[in-house]
């Protein structure tokens, strides 16, 4: 098994118990500065916009040149998939060290009167630094690590580990394969972190720390999460491998997950009301 560096940390809390942004300007490098303001130009040509998120590692300063994506929540009402996938284009080929694109469309009016968990508010209000227009993050409810967000982790597990087998199934695209493994491998860390939030009330995007306080809760299972967290990181690109592994340690998280449910969400409400 490769050496896992222990990279990352876990959001800081305020003295209420909330989740601090940490983003700013200031923090992110200058290339990347150069990849996001190109990236602005590339959106607002395409689209009509009211405004752009970056979030993730970048905007917190510690995105790393050729393995950090940049990730962008867009505020629009014209979803456009041709134009993410225009923008990853362009961005990977004139920045190199940019390893890839992402971008979330989402709708201003989803914002307004907010009262149950959604990953996008969460994101935004948590994560993200406003790049272009108007930034609404502050009218959005604030967050805790609590039950609200675990549930949100949990309470779709069985059907993406379900989902990954079906995707592997049969398959013998190799890139196709390690594309799914790192997806569903990323999804089983951080819902191992969501499992032990109610005893230790912290939250990281960042893999390590996810594992790492999984396992001072689980240690009997400290190997196979340590395992998922290998796979994130360096993929497998054999469907069968893979599998195996969904069908022992995956299938072991959606028992855990269900108890967590039984206990915490027993009528599986999708969102949470925040609290």
């Amino acid at each position: 098994m490769d050496e896992i560096k222990p990279l990352g940390s876990f959001y800081r809390v305020d003295d209420e118990g909330y989740l601090v942004n940490d983003t700013s300007w200031e923090k992110i490098d200058r290339n990347y500065r150069n990849a996001i303001n190109r990236a602005v130009e590339i959106l607002t040509l395409a689209i009509p916009i009211s405004s752009i998120y970056l979030r993730g590692s970048v905007p917190k300063g510690n995105g790393i040149e050729g393995i950090s994506d940049l990730d962008f929540i867009v505020l629009t009402d014209q979803d456009n998939e041709k134009v993410a996938e225009l923008l990853n284009q362009k961005l990977t080929h004139e920045f190199p060290w940019v390893s890839g694109c992402e971008v979330s469309f989402f709708s201003q009016q989803e914002l307004e009167k907010l009262t149950r968990f959604s990953i996008i508010p969460f994101m935004l209000r948590t994560s993200s630094l406003c790049v272009y227009g108007n930034d609404v993050a502050n009218g959005i409810p604030r967050f805790k690590p609590d039950r609200a967000l675990a549930n949100d982790h949990l309470i779709q597990l069985r059907n993406h580990i379900n989902q990954a087998k079906m995707e592997l199934n049969g398959n013998t695209d190799t890139e196709d394969i390690a594309d799914c493994c790192t997806w569903i491998m990323k999804i089983i860390v951080r819902s191992g972190l969501a499992l032990v939030m109610e005893q230790k009330a912290m939250y990281t995007r960042d893999l390590y720390p996810a594992y790492a306080l999984f396992s001072a809760f689980y240690s009997q299972k400290e190997q196979e999460m340590k395992q998922a967290l290998t796979y994130a990181i360096v993929p497998s690109n054999s469907a069968d491998e893979v599998i195996r592994f969904l069908n022992g340690f995956g299938e072991w998280m959606i028992q855990e997950s269900n108890h967590w449910l039984d206990q915490y969400n027993p009528n599986r409400l999708p969102h949470m009301p925040i609290t």
